[in-house]
């Protein structure tokens, strides 16, 4: 086989070096665009890729703090890795840096009531560039001590409450992804059935205020509830592999 003309292996390099100009000259946009931006007008993705430090706070109730009751005992402890310790590990891992920090501000039985009254000392006092919040199975089943006589918070004021915590972090600048809540069989004030009602409003209210929504409910509990509400010690996991798939 002969070799190309001169002429053809001339256009071919030509053509290459073309193609490297234009590629070196779009990063060089991409860095200058990025270098203008400051403080929170830059997205959490763009931080990360960049390898800028990152805060995260994961708002949340029993399921975000790691909720495990000892069977034997019946005493209540935090898993060694919740969800967000899981998160934190995964971003970190992925991302090649260690300047991410994901927060872990869960707490048992708040509802929603909860997470708007105690926003500021809770959330905004961290500063964060995103906040992950997912509440509803307490609003669902009633709490003997956060919600009023024990009983469900009506689906109309838990959405007012959510949208109002999305106000409440929108105005400080943060990023906001809502996770509607995982899946239970817990039978209590019938919330099994009723927590798609919370669910529907949940996400509702992310496409009213354009905001990141993930769907708890596709977080498998097959084999992985430890009591039907709470996932067993090991598959807390599973809400943080859920997170890196849907957003980062």
């Amino acid at each position: 086989m002969r070799n190309p003309p001169k002429a053809y292996r001339f256009y071919f390099l030509s053509v290459l070096i073309c193609i490297f100009v234009l590629l070196t000259i779009q990063q060089k946009s991409k860095a200058a665009d990025l270098e203008s931006i400051s403080g929170h007008e830059l997205t959490v993705i763009q931080k990360l890729d960049t390898n800028q430090p990152v805060t995260i706070v994961a708002y949340g109730d029993s399921i975000t703090w790691g909720y495990d009751r000892d069977t034997r005992t019946g005493k209540v402890n935090q898993v060694k890795n919740p969800s967000p310790k899981v998160l934190e590990k995964e971003l970190r891992k992925k991302y090649y840096y260690n300047e991410i920090k994901v927060i872990n501000k869960g707490h048992p039985g708040w509802t929603s009531i909860q997470a708007l009254e105690n926003v500021e000392e809770e959330v905004l006092s961290y500063h964060p560039d995103l906040v992950i919040f997912m509440f509803g199975i307490n609003d669902a089943r009633g709490h003997k001590k956060y919600s009023p006589n024990a009983l469900p918070i009506p689906v109309d004021q838990y959405k007012e409450n959510n949208r109002q915590l999305i106000h409440k972090l929108k105005e400080k600048g943060i990023e906001v992804v809502i996770i509607s809540p995982t899946t239970i069989t817990n039978k209590k004030n019938h919330a099994n059935k009723t927590l798609k009602h919370y669910t529907y409003v949940i996400k509702s209210l992310a496409q009213e205020e354009k905001v990141t929504y993930i769907d708890g409910g596709k977080i498998p509990i097959k084999g992985n509830l430890s009591d039907g509400i709470h996932f067993k010690a090991e598959q807390y996991r599973l809400i943080a592999e859920k997170i890196m798939l849907d957003i980062f």
